[in-house]
């Protein structure tokens, strides 16, 4: 696996240098790779990426969509009746039962809200920058490609996504198992 240090090194010099011709379009947004099995090792790199970040002068601010999922789900005036379905007994009815509530988080944008609030909130600050964490919590209600699609004209500061998944030509495939999905216009490392 490529250093995330050196991944996230060339997501620098492509944020200070943006160029506005790419095929990819003309957002800021970058997916910083790394294999499914890497993520623990990820999450205890956070850190190290935040101040390497900072020390190229961005004002670095963490969502994660862990917590966005998490916090849907647990502050929902419906989760009474989700957790009784929950304790189903059979493959298909717990499978309805997830189909249900993905479509909860898709529907309501749950995770698209989350994302354009947090740009509003720090989109005054100098050099800011959103990065995205903890993208395994939208497995199995989604993928990130749906999202990236829904917010992507209204993005005005740099992301960076750290995305479990692997990079297979243009495409991504989330957990490396999700079939390629080349629909993302964003910039992959």
């Amino acid at each position: 696996m490529e250093s995330l240090n050196n991944k996230l090194k060339q997501i620098i010099q492509f944020l200070d240098s943006p160029n506005t011709n790419q095929h990819t379009g003309d957002k800021s947004i970058c997916y910083l790779t790394f294999p499914f099995e890497s993520i623990l090792e990820v999450k205890s790199e956070t850190d190290t990426l935040v101040s390497l970040l900072k020390h190229n002068n961005y004002d670095v601010t963490i969502l994660s969509i862990g917590d966005i999922v998490h916090n849907f789900i647990k502050n929902n005036p419906r989760r009474d009746n989700w957790i009784q379905f929950s304790m189903v007994e059979y493959k298909d009815e717990m499978s309805e039962f997830f189909k249900s509530l993905g479509s909860s988080i898709i529907e309501n944008n749950i995770i698209e809200n989350a994302i354009l609030e947090k740009q509003n909130e720090i989109i005054k600050k100098p050099k800011p920058l959103l990065l995205l964490t903890d993208l395994e919590g939208i497995h199995p209600f989604t993928r990130f490609g749906p999202v990236e699609q829904n917010i992507y004209s209204s993005i005005e500061i740099p992301i960076i996504i750290l995305y479990p998944g692997n990079l297979s030509g243009s495409s991504l495939e989330f957990f490396g198992f999700y079939p390629p999905d080349g629909n993302y216009r964003s910039k992959h490392f």
